[in-house]
């Protein structure tokens, strides 16, 4: 099969441009979890199509604005993620729940009227939840976010609300374009000599693949079952989790959200962050299950958990290695590039892609 995603498209600028306004501001993007907006006026800032975003709870509600001040243009909240209120750090223009200035340093010197000061709301955006999932919406359009995952929503709700506790977050800046490294993570081709220390024990094998909208997933079986071994230990205090699986599961919410879970004891969401034409942000969040009493855990368990961060971190660090080799080869390359059976999820993640970049 080949491939639809030509070489000069991972490195050229006016691509990533177009990305810009012709994928990601018509899809939903993924934001953060619901932890992260627990406290009214916890924030998390987001460059989406481009543009800062700040997703804010205003009130107890999760709402998400342009980041920027009507007054002046600064930057409202500078950081990536916090607890303030929706304020200017310029002037001290704070803003409201509904985006609407409401307190205004100086306010008799503007001679605002009602109708003006609702004029200089901020751009709002849709917010919506699935599971623990927080995303948002640049454009305005009937698609929901059930809508756009289709039907993998069930999956994706079951499977995130089923996260427990955060045992490692992981941030790698990658030398190459945001593509490549989706595409490595969607096949299994190269597992053989990347990761042949490391996700090739698992023994992930087989091409149970399913397609829904822009998205697929894969199911694999594993060498061992989960209560084998050494692992039946490990496991043990995980056996009332609500989310089970056999095996290993990985999904893509397209184009750049990554979930995975061994068994459904362990959890991965990565997200892929495009910062240029060739320079990725690849951030991973590691979980394990929800447990009946959550408390400090057993030394197995400390060490499950320090073999799981271990474990991970040395397969994302291969997988940088590799794909900025790619990075390097694609400006050199005279071919289109060629897909096995095995790659079936690459070639529906470049026809998915080829939608919007038409």
């Amino acid at each position: 099969m080949k491939a639809l995603i030509k070489p000069k498209e991972y490195y050229t600028k006016e691509i990533f441009e177009r990305e810009k306004e012709e994928l990601f501001s018509e899809i939903w993007n993924f934001v953060g979890f619901i932890s992260d907006f627990a406290e009214i006026n916890d924030f998390v800032v987001s460059n989406v199509s481009g543009i800062s975003v700040v997703v804010q709870n205003l009130k107890g509600k999760i709402r998400a604005f342009k980041n920027v001040c009507s007054h002046r243009h600064s930057i409202i909240q500078t950081c990536e993620k916090g607890n303030r209120p929706l304020m200017c750090p310029y002037h001290g223009w704070a803003y409201n729940d509904k985006g609407i200035p409401f307190g205004i340093p100086k306010k008799p010197l503007f001679n605002f009227t009602k109708e003006e000061l609702e004029c200089l709301k901020l751009e709002e955006y849709s917010v919506d939840i699935c599971g623990s999932l927080v995303f948002l919406k640049v454009k305005n359009d009937e698609t929901t976010l059930q809508d756009y995952l289709g039907e993998f929503y069930n999956e994706i709700e079951n499977m995130s609300n089923n996260f427990g506790k955060q045992i490692d977050l992981n941030e790698i800046e990658i030398k190459c374009n945001w593509k490549i490294v989706v595409e490595n993570t969607l096949e299994s081709y190269h597992v053989a000599l990347i990761h042949s220390e490391t996700f090739q024990k698992l023994g992930a094998d087989g091409l149970d693949f399913s397609f829904s909208k822009n998205h697929s997933m894969w199911d694999a079986v594993l060498l061992m079952k989960e209560n084998e071994g050494k692992q039946a230990k490990v496991h043990k205090p995980f056996q009332n989790r609500n989310y089970k699986i056999e095996g290993y599961k990985h999904l893509i919410i397209f184009p750049n959200i990554l979930i995975s879970s061994t068994y459904g004891v362990s959890f991965n969401l990565s997200q892929i962050i495009p910062l240029s034409e060739d320079k990725t942000l690849f951030r991973s969040f590691v979980f394990i299950a929800k447990k009946d009493i959550e408390s400090e855990g057993s030394i197995l368990e400390k060490v499950y958990e320090e073999s799981l961060v271990d474990f991970n971190r040395k397969v994302f660090d291969e997988d940088k290695a590799i794909c900025q080799e790619v990075q390097k080869g694609v400006k050199f390359s005279s071919y289109d590039g060629e897909l096995s059976e095995e790659e079936e999820r690459v070639l529906y993640f470049q026809q998915e892609y080829k939608k919007y970049l038409k």
